[in-house]
């Protein structure tokens, strides 16, 4: 929008800082030439190329422009004095300019001195960078504003980016459209990458730069995170992921990878389990019994392989459980006792039985019995006792994995 001084010149009444000459009628003459200074308004410094034209705001009958020193002549007809003809002092753009009306001039003189008169003059636009939003793997939405347009015609404006600080208009350049004092555009990015942005106008005076801004694209990598284990046996156990998000690019694999040391990745054990977003589940096999495992769900696309977050957990011992029973039939060399087979933990029990003593904690290397297989109950004949004499014993269970015992009990021969 054009901002008007109107500056109504009268004889002996005007609103410029310096006193017209008094005029001294020494004829008529048809054209006056008008004459002035212009001069900055902040510095009070001549302004060169400033533009001056004639017009009835219609048509441009004249135009002149200021010279080094900052003075002109224009001459004006005395069929111009009417009350729709004007004298402009303008910069390079809609946005100052200093109105004359010329039938406020005292014309008729050969020459009438309109004085200094002050301008503002033009400077690079100001210009501020807002924080970009919608931020992709290779989109940026960027916004800026004219603050000020410098007191001349904007004639682009857009945003400056690039991977080293303070870039210009030699870097990468984004053009914007639009008339007003806002504008924006969208950036063409690479993924996983720090930009520097700065928004900018050009009007006719130069660059202006707005602050510079710094964000990331996004790596482009998918999103997943790994749930909890369950069903969790000597040699397997159950575990899920969820892709929630593919990154921007296709998910080729997923699934889970497992080892017994922090962070695995699919260069260790690793199920497949699909190529897309959403939830699976996949079974760990090939565990070890009393072994402490780590898991992590993958999920991988063009931009690389993104694991969620490490998740232990512990397989049981593999050892069978058994109790003990209490002894009966007690005599002078034999008693009968037996236990029971609770749980094989995953292996079958090869060997089962009670192991007796006369010191405490009897194991299979002492007196023992072998009273079948698998799970459940048995009985259990001790022989060959000493009369009159304290004895320890216990069931046992033997597995794949191992030997584990029951509680001890103890009883005295008669």
């Amino acid at each position: 929008m054009k901002k008007y001084f109107v500056l109504s010149i009268f004889f002996g009444s005007f609103l410029f800082s310096s006193c017209i000459k008094d005029l001294t009628q020494r004829g008529i003459y048809e054209t006056t030439r008008c004459y002035g200074v212009i001069l900055d308004s902040l510095t009070d410094k001549p302004l060169a190329n400033i533009r001056i034209i004639a017009t009835d705001r219609l048509n441009v009958d004249q135009t002149v422009y200021s010279n080094s020193d900052g003075t002109f002549e224009i001459p004006i007809h005395e069929s111009k004095l009417t009350s729709d003809y004007y004298i402009f002092i303008d910069a390079d753009s809609l946005f100052q300019s200093v109105e004359i009306k010329v039938n406020d001039l005292e014309l008729g003189e050969e020459t009438f001195n309109l004085g200094k008169i002050y301008f503002i003059g033009a400077s690079i636009p100001k210009v501020h960078t807002a924080l970009p939003d919608n931020i992709t793997t290779t989109s940026a939405r960027c916004s800026g504003r004219i603050e000020q347009f410098g007191y001349s015609e904007i004639t682009e404006r857009g945003f400056v980016y690039g991977n080293m600080q303070y870039p210009t208009i030699n870097n990468n350049v984004v053009r914007a459209s639009g008339t007003g004092d806002s504008f924006s555009a969208n950036l063409t990015l690479t993924p996983h990458t720090t930009y520097y942005v700065r928004a900018y106008a050009i009007n006719g005076k130069g660059v202006g730069y707005g602050n510079q801004v710094v964000f990331a694209s996004l790596d482009g990598l998918p999103e997943v995170v790994t749930n909890d284990i369950s069903n969790i046996t000597p040699s397997s156990a159950s575990a899920s992921g969820h892709v929630f998000s593919d990154g921007g690019f296709p998910v080729s694999s997923r699934g889970l990878c497992w080892g017994m040391s922090i962070d695995p990745t699919i260069d260790n054990l690793h199920t497949s389990d699909g190529s897309d977003t959403g939830y699976f589940v996949s079974t760990l096999t090939g565990l070890h019994p009393g072994r402490t495992y780590y898991v992590r769900a993958y999920a991988q696309n063009e931009a690389g392989i993104a694991y969620g977050a490490n998740q232990s957990f512990t397989t049981p011992d593999g050892l069978p459980s058994v109790t003990t029973s209490q002894v009966s039939n007690i005599t002078s060399t034999s008693a009968t006792a037996g236990g029971t087979v609770v749980s094989d933990s995953g292996f079958p029990v090869v060997r089962r039985g009670i192991c007796y003593s006369t010191t405490p904690l009897p194991t299979t290397s002492a007196p023992h019995t072998t009273d079948g297989v698998g799970l459940g109950n048995y009985v259990s004949q001790m022989t060959n006792l000493l009369p009159a004499t304290t004895y320890y014993y216990r069931a046992y269970a033997t597995n794949g994995v191992g030997t584990v015992y029951g509680a001890q009990y103890s009883f005295a021969t008669e």
